[in-house]
């Protein structure tokens, strides 16, 4: 799926060729669509399709048969002869083309195993199944998706067979054609006797499927790319990435790694590092953005990993270039370069296009005797920018922003107002505790993540905000944050412990003008992120809204 996705995005012409046990397929493609198809089934073909659809009738379909036998060098596909004599319609042809490639796909899917191969701008139409008039393109989407719901159709009613799916259309000829009489003879033609001297004569191979299958492992993908380190070394290195690919996968992630490298070993340790979060690994910076785009429409978040190869593979302006393009195209792209410390220039240009990271990247020119070990220290690297939080998209945090303010609009009580204002502020910083103000004091009422992440507990804390503090700069309807005063210090902390820094908000909430709860909220053991106080300040006076409603609505109610 992913394969045909790609190539139909990024518009490329050519012949995907898979293969697999039961024999050869082909996908041709032109300009991304998807123009024609080859069958595994060699008696599944556009003529013997069209026929069993009922869209052609045999007669002209033979006729047609001959006359493509006798063109000679002018041999044109059958069913391009038949539109272009009028025999079949356009429609006719989009119908038995689509069946067709339809057949062909969910025969590939069934496939367990195999390899694929695109022959770029080889387009092969030599005999009369394979069809491309030039004013043809199918639609890959819908060919796609309908060949996938066939397939599932077909896979939850165990009836994965061409007949099934297509009736009559994959029935061989042999076994649609009239059995011969039982007293007919047998010619040598017959029995494909007359070219028996010109077969190749070989020993056969026996026991051929007892023969013990080459492990898919990081030693054998890497055979070869390590020669002349020592064998202890190599073998170190291949534990290292066998540990990493038996790490059980973060839940809920939602990065996605992409690497634009032309080398194996970093390919080897990127996908290893990344696990299930590792999309694909390309030496062509044309396949970034149609891969790039694709992640995003799956909302996936995608960290882009440059390799900058050996000192002074690439150069420091086409970098440059490629970094300020991507820029350009995703502004919220987070972008990271694998270079070596001898690339100072390289990486001096790469910051100053804006890229978001430097990770560390080994050179065996450099540093044979420690090579290996810097190629685990590499991905321990990696590993770790990984795993921190690099901050979501614009359009992932108006999303987040917006379930808030409808959450905020959908209370019926003060207190689960201000509770879900906590919520907001929590899901920015680490911890948070609700202040209710009762004349002139401030009393805790319910807190977020002071025993425990994310847990809701309430804390045994009532004060009165002294003169000149951020306390009382709060309850004037100001929004606080920064470094805690003593105050904060002597009250809240002496409650909730403090927390790795000293930067604290205090977000007033008000009611008809007046400040009726004050939400407190730190980083407890983290180290911080950007608060967004803009968006936290709108929900502050949206809450205060929502309130003013409900109570307007209870006194309309009792009078």
């Amino acid at each position: 799926m992913d394969v045909i996705q790609l190539l139909h995005q990024t518009g490329k012409t050519g012949t995907l060729t898979l293969k697999g046990a039961k024999g050869e397929s082909q996908l041709v493609f032109r300009d991304g669509f998807i123009v024609s198809a080859n069958h595994v089934n060699n008696s599944i073909r556009i003529g013997q399709v069209m026929l069993d659809m009922g869209l052609l009738s045999r007669e002209a379909l033979e006729q047609a048969l001959l006359q493509q036998r006798d063109a000679g060098e002018a041999r044109k596909p059958i069913i391009q002869m038949l539109i272009e004599e009028n025999v079949v319609p356009t429609q006719a042809a989009y119908q038995g083309l689509e069946a067709l490639i339809e057949m062909t796909i969910v025969e590939v899917l069934t496939w367990s195993r195999g390899t694929f191969c695109l022959e770029v701008d080889k387009v092969v139409v030599s005999d009369e199944y394979r069809y491309f008039p030039e004013q043809i393109n199918m639609n890959t989407q819908s060919i796609l998706m309908d060949a996938l719901r066939i397939y599932d159709e077909r896979k939850r009613d165990g009836t994965l067979t061409p007949e099934s799916i297509f009736g009559n259309i994959a029935a061989p000829e042999a076994q649609r054609a009239p059995a011969q009489p039982s007293g007919a003879e047998l010619s040598a033609a017959d029995l494909g006797l007359e070219e028996i001297e010109e077969l190749e004569r070989h020993i056969p191979t026996f026991f051929s499927a007892l023969q013990e299958e080459v492990p898919d492992t990081a030693a054998t993908r890497l055979q070869g790319e390590l020669a002349g380190i020592a064998a202890n070394e190599q073998q170190e290195l291949f534990r290292y990435l066998e540990q990493l690919t038996g790490r059980p996968s973060a839940s809920g992630s939602d990065l996605g790694v992409l690497l634009l490298t032309s080398a194996k070993l970093m390919r080897e340790c990127c996908a290893a590092v990344s696990g299930p979060r590792f999309i694909c690994a390309t030496d062509d910076p044309a396949q970034l953005d149609p891969i790039i785009d694709q992640a995003l429409s799956r909302e996936k978040f995608p960290v882009l990993l440059l390799d900058a190869g050996e000192p002074g593979a690439r150069n420091g302006r086409d970098l440059a270039a490629l970094i300020k393009q991507k820029r350009e195209r995703f502004p919220e792209l987070t972008i990271a370069l694998l270079a070596t410390p001898a690339d100072y220039a390289l990486c001096a240009a790469a910051q100053e296009s804006g890229v978001s990271a430097l990770l560390p990247r080994p050179c065996r020119e450099q540093r044979p005797d420690t090579f290996i070990s810097d190629t685990i220290d590499s991905c321990r690297a990696l590993a770790a920018y990984l795993d921190r939080d690099h901050g979501k998209p614009a359009q992932d945090q108006s999303g987040r922003f917006r379930n808030q303010l409808l959450a905020l609009g959908e209370q019926r009580d003060p207190p689960e107002v201000t509770f879900a204002l906590l919520q907001a502020a929590c899901a920015v910083f680490r911890r948070g505790v609700t202040l209710v103000v009762v004349r002139s004091e401030l009393i805790a009422e319910r807190a977020i993540g002071v025993d425990a992440a994310d847990t809701v507990t309430s804390v045994k804390l009532r004060l009165s905000a002294p003169p000149e503090s951020l306390y009382q700069r709060a309850l004037n309807g100001e929004i606080c944050y920064g470094d805690a005063d003593q105050a904060l210090r002597d009250t809240m902390y002496a409650a909730i412990g403090a927390p790795l820094t000293g930067k604290a908000l205090l977000l007033p909430v008000k009611s008809f003008g007046r400040v009726i709860a004050i939400i407190y909220a730190d980083f407890g053991p983290g180290t911080g992120t950007n608060p967004q106080l803009p968006l936290l300040e709108i929900l502050s006076q949206h809450a205060g809204l929502v309130i003013d409603n409900i109570l307007y609505r209870k006194r309309c109610a009792q009078k």
